[in-house]
């Protein structure tokens, strides 16, 4: 989905009255965030061909319509906004020492494709933190700047396949366009319905819940969720069986939307929470 100025700003300063910890990097976040946006311009209409007259039967039974590996995306143009990303990471504390290993990092390319930002689509985590480790640079700032680079053309692409897509036939935990594990969810409307928000893409799509979207787990004894102390509008959902966690942002308690860079940042400790709950449960066996 994508976003105006004005909701980015809105978003981090509504991050900001609820956590003041969050102050400074939502404001950081939400200027990369901007750039995108503003860059999004120069990024045309996809000329992905489909064949959806009518949808494959594979779709219904759980295979997302695309294949993120195989996209024909715009190098050149994704490059050169992941380098203007690199511009505002010189902005911040040790940032002209980091920037320089953030701009190595996409120098080796594959078919015209920077190799790092092809781990980006197909999830390979291990690759861009062994890449972030290899240039001396954070993972999580490596990993943030690749996937804002790669926000215009998929938000684009996304939009295109949406359109043939009947998302009330989609009832799987991963991603109905590009197949992506979900990165945030929200509760919304009567009954706090869940919806699971592409961690790639951002498509949105409802899905259960009392089941966990990685592993499809609908035991009730083995799911759970916690709460941070006074954050009733957030909540992380556990899962007992596969060990995966999900941030959930209640839009019955706060005001969405939903803008999944700022609202990832800005619910870190959840994470920690959840790493920590897991933690526990291993002490607890051993």
């Amino acid at each position: 989905m994508t976003h105006s100025l004005e909701d980015i700003n809105a978003k981090v300063k509504a991050i900001a009255a609820r956590n003041p910890v969050y102050t400074e990097i939502s404001q950081w976040v939400g200027d990369l965030l901007s750039t995108t946006v503003e860059a999004s311009k120069n990024f045309g209409p996809s000329d992905l061909k489909l064949d959806v007259d009518p949808l494959p039967e594979a779709w219904y039974q759980g295979k997302s319509l695309l294949n993120p590996e195989e996209l024909s995306l715009d190098w050149e143009k994704i490059s050169a906004l992941y380098e203007r990303l690199v511009e505002l990471v010189k902005k911040r504390e040790d940032g002209h020492r980091q920037a320089e290993g953030l701009l190595k990092a996409i120098e080796e390319k594959r078919n015209g494709a920077p190799v790092v930002m092809k781990a980006v689509l197909t999830s390979n985590f291990e690759a861009i933190e062994a890449s972030a480790k290899a240039l001396n640079v954070d993972s999580p700032v490596l990993a943030l700047l690749l996937r804002l680079s790669l926000r215009p053309s998929l938000l684009i692409i996304a939009q295109a396949v949406l359109k043939h897509l009947d998302l009330s036939r989609w009832h799987h935990g991963h991603c109905p366009v590009c197949g992506s594990a979900p990165g945030l969810s929200d509760l919304s409307g009567e009954g706090g319905k869940r919806r699971l928000h592409c961690s790639l893409c951002e498509t949105v799509w409802s899905y259960p819940r009392l089941r966990c979207p990685f592993c499809e787990n609908d035991n009730r004894e083995e799911l759970s969720y916690l709460r941070a102390k006074n954050e009733e509008y957030l909540r992380v959902d556990l899962c007992g069986r596969c060990n995966n966690h999900l941030k959930t942002l209640d839009l019955r308690e706060i005001s969405g939307p939903i803008i999944l860079p700022l609202d990832d940042v800005a619910t870190w400790h959840l994470d920690i929470i959840a790493g920590k709950n897991l933690e526990d449960k291993g002490n607890a066996l051993s």
